[in-house]
């Protein structure tokens, strides 16, 4: 495998594997996202968002912030071949999130800009570097470029269900003390609060704690929330947010953690604040005994421990999640059974400890109620 800084990477380059674009809605008249037909077939919505899923883990800023124009197009000029950024005829405006636990980067329309106009056609086209050297177009971690340009033809629907609206926000909710409703239902009716049915990001992080709590601190990290109330944000704030991993880095500097790094994962944040994808500690499960979805087939299982292998050698210095205690609330990405009460829950496509983390990762008092 190489390392960009001084060796081209050798590892297998980026495939998109689909794009999804929402199409309806849900009973609860939330999004419900189909894969692009290149056809048109099934008309989307025009306050859709889209998600593109990749087969490997990304280079965060080759698609995210100032790079979003260098990657994707989403223009109505249908007789332009866009090969490059520069290629890009009045493209519409998008902002993009990435999800390095699924491999997915959610588009959105920009609210106030130009958006879809209903009963049109558009081409989406995802780039990637149109050079060895560019600095543009879609890369994995390890610098490996998307293997071809992909575009996609779609039509957006004339009319939409009268309770669709602009998907324009990411993901809102208090994520760190998110409570299971059914718990509080059967277990806390005379309890407002119910502290013992949190299910968000605090619950993710306790499952984590028998390495990493008082007086046994592994590593310097701390994720003693203070179970089972939630209410110890301290350690978090000390320790884990905005702080440099100790198994990324060693040596001069170490401790000072960096948003953009000559190479991915060095000095990475344990937490960085509305960046998932440059925050270890999401990475750090994803290597973890857990992270193999077992309901996928067998080849694509394959392939995608294949991948967590390359992440793992790539800059993880330690070893990976041990398996979770007994007792102790388990916290899986893919898990076995999704409605297993044990497990945390996903949100608008985002795992909740990143969409926590996309939110601003702020921890609070879950004792307390919502502010």
């Amino acid at each position: 495998m190489g390392e960009a800084s001084y060796q081209r990477a050798d590892s297998p380059p980026v495939q998109l594997l689909e794009a999804r674009a929402t199409t309806s809605l849900d009973q609860n008249y939330q999004p419900v996202r189909t894969p692009l037909d290149p056809s048109g077939a099934i008309p989307v919505l025009s306050t859709a968002s889209i998600v593109l899923k990749f087969d490997r883990f990304l280079l965060p800023r080759s698609v995210g912030g100032a790079a979003l124009a260098d990657f994707v197009c989403l223009s109505g000029d249908l007789a332009a071949e866009v090969r490059t950024p520069a290629d890009c005829v009045n493209p519409i405006p998008l902002a993009a999130t990435y999800n390095p636990v699924q491999r997915e980067v959610i588009l959105r329309q920009v609210e106030g800009m130009q958006g879809l106009v209903p009963g049109s056609r558009y081409a989406l086209t995802v780039l990637g570097p149109v050079d060895e050297d560019a600095p543009s177009g879609v890369r994995a971690f390890d610098g490996a470029p998307l293997r071809d340009n992909v575009r996609i033809e779609f039509t957006v629907a004339a009319t939409n269900p009268p309770q669709a609206t602009p998907e324009f926000r990411m993901p809102g909710g208090d994520f760190y003390c998110q409570r299971d409703l059914e718990c509080v239902m059967e277990k806390c009716d005379d309890d407002p609060v119910c502290t013992m049915c949190v299910r968000g990001a605090a619950y993710v992080l306790f499952s984590c704690a028998g390495c990493h709590i008082d007086g046994n601190a592994s590593a310097g990290l701390n994720l003693n929330v203070g179970a089972p109330l939630f209410n110890n944000v301290a350690p978090l704030l000390e320790t884990a947010i905005g702080r440099a991993a100790h198994q990324t880095q060693v040596g001069e500097h170490a401790h000072l953690a960096e948003q953009t790094p000559e190479r991915f994962g060095r000095a990475m944040p344990i937490i960085d604040p509305n960046n998932p994808g440059n925050s270890y500690l999401l990475y750090k499960i994803i290597i973890g005994e857990n992270a193999i979805d077992p309901s996928l087939t067998g080849e694509a299982a394959e392939q995608l421990r294949e991948e967590i292998e390359r992440l793992r050698a790539a800059f993880v210095m330690g070893v990976p999640m041990p398996p979770p205690e007994w007792g102790i609330p388990q916290f899986r990405f893919f898990p076995e059974k999704p409605d297993d009460p044990t497990l945390t829950q996903y949100v608008d496509g985002m795992d909740i400890l990143s969409a926590w983390i996309l939110a601003g990762a702020v921890p609070r008092d879950c004792s307390m109620p919502a502010p």
